[in-house]
């Protein structure tokens, strides 16, 4: 049984609500044990539910990052979707932001959840927020 469109944009709401509520356990519930998180495409995937946890520990490193994902878009066709939305990235103790345009393909389970998604920006995707220093995650630091 495929998905209903309803069921994925359910899903990518609630992606949108974990990632804006800080809520890890949410996050991972969204996402089957075997996932596999690419983000962005090019770099080494994140597999299971282990892989997922470590690419939201990534995301959270400082205490105070906060992480505002602002929502644009959703197409879904049968078990697939493109997702568009924008992830507001502040760091208020080093004055630090980041606005990076984020286009994800996802990939659904048949309940629903995140088998495979697909996240795709590069540097022509960032933004610098107004009267902050524009704040460059370095990847490689989610593999260590």
């Amino acid at each position: 049984m495929t998905i209903t469109p309803d069921q994925a944009r359910k899903t990518m709401d609630n992606y949108i609500k974990a990632w804006g509520s800080n809520d890890k356990a949410l996050l991972l519930s969204l996402f089957t044990e075997d996932a596999i998180l690419e983000d962005p495409v090019g770099t080494p995937a994140f597999k299971g539910s282990e892989g997922v946890a470590k690419f939201w520990d990534f995301a959270h490193m400082e205490v105070d990052r906060q992480l505002s994902p602002k929502f644009e878009e959703i197409r879904v066709c049968a078990d697939q979707a493109i997702f568009r939305f924008t992830m507001q990235v502040r760091i208020p103790s080093k004055n630090q932001g980041l606005d990076l345009s984020i286009q994800e393909h996802i990939t659904f389970a048949d309940d629903g959840r995140i088998r495979h998604l697909r996240a795709f920006w590069d540097e022509t995707s960032v933004g610098k927020p107004d009267g902050m220093d524009l704040f460059i995650p370095n990847i490689d630091q989610a593999y260590e």
